[in-house]
């Protein structure tokens, strides 16, 4: 998660936990607890996995790491982390205080973070533990291809998605809109050389989860704000499988709702975010 990001935790007062199934969270309402509580003290030490994210799936770095959880079924309990600065609870499990990171309290309370490397993590741990899993894959090509993708959501495209989102200057709009489209094709000719529905194929795999929370506020954020949607005619295979991936139960049950979208990142907008230097306005 970017640094700038944790200005949805000043919104929330409490730490809460909440118990999950096979990866689908509890309706049940969170317990709450003071801000400052050691999640430490209260983790049951028996719980095969502890998931650390942000209060209401508003955290598109932690909702791919929750879509891996849920996709691979593994059972997990959440941890809401709020506070800023983070508490010192936390920054003793992850010093860099973001989100996600997941703990495994039965290998000796080992810590894991960065969603990209707790995604991989939970595959090969899901591996290890006999469990059959296709979000990623053995074959090494394949490997290094679900790599190349999320290295270019990550360095490419998220970059123009924010600075298009986040331009005050009409008359730049149309240039970066270029930009954004630009940096979609890729995924537009990773689909038709796939020949889907998902990126590497019929598999439902890492390089989709990992780029799909940022498609997710794309669509919502740019109609809103920018009057943009993605073309059909440009990208009708990307367009079909937004609509695939959103139809996954991993998916909704990560996700925040439109109108939930549209108020989060009103505070975005109007507070003129960098996102940790995703806006290239700044």
């Amino acid at each position: 998660m970017r640094p700038l990001l944790l200005l949805l935790c000043c919104l929330e007062v409490a730490t809460a936990f909440v118990s999950a199934n096979r990866g689908i969270v509890s309706s049940s309402s969170p317990t709450q607890l003071a801000g400052g509580y050691d999640a430490t003290v209260g983790a049951d030490p028996k719980t095969p996995i502890q998931f650390f994210t942000l209060p209401g799936n508003t955290c598109p770095y932690a909702q791919r790491t929750h879509i891996t959880l849920n996709e691979l079924g593994l059972p997990y309990d959440v941890t809401e982390v709020t506070g800023m600065p983070k508490p010192d609870w936390y920054l003793k499990i992850n010093p860099r205080g973001k989100v996600p990171a997941i703990r495994v309290p039965t290998a000796d309370y080992a810590v894991i973070y960065e969603s990209a490397i707790c995604n991989e993590f939970l595959c090969d741990y899901a591996t290890f533990m006999k469990q059959t899993q296709t979000l990623m894959p053995t074959d090494p090509f394949a490997r290094a291809r679900i790599r190349l993708l999320n290295d270019h959501c990550d360095n490419v495209f998220s970059k123009t998605q924010f600075t298009f989102l986040m331009n005050k200057d009409d008359s730049k709009d149309e240039e970066l809109c270029n930009e954004i489209e630009e940096a979609l094709q890729m995924y537009e000719d990773a689909l038709v050389e796939s020949k889907g529905p998902y990126l590497l194929g019929e598999d439902f795999t890492i390089a989709d989860l990992h780029l799909l929370p940022f498609i997710q506020r794309l669509v919502i954020t740019l109609k809103h704000w920018k009057t943009y949607e993605l073309p059909t005619e440009k990208f009708p295979k990307l367009v079909k499988w937004v609509q695939s991936c959103l139809e996954r139960d991993s998916v909704k049950e990560s996700s925040m709702s439109r109108e939930k979208t549209i108020e989060v990142y009103s505070r975005f907008v109007e507070a003129d975010y960098s996102f940790g230097g995703l806006n290239k306005n700044k």
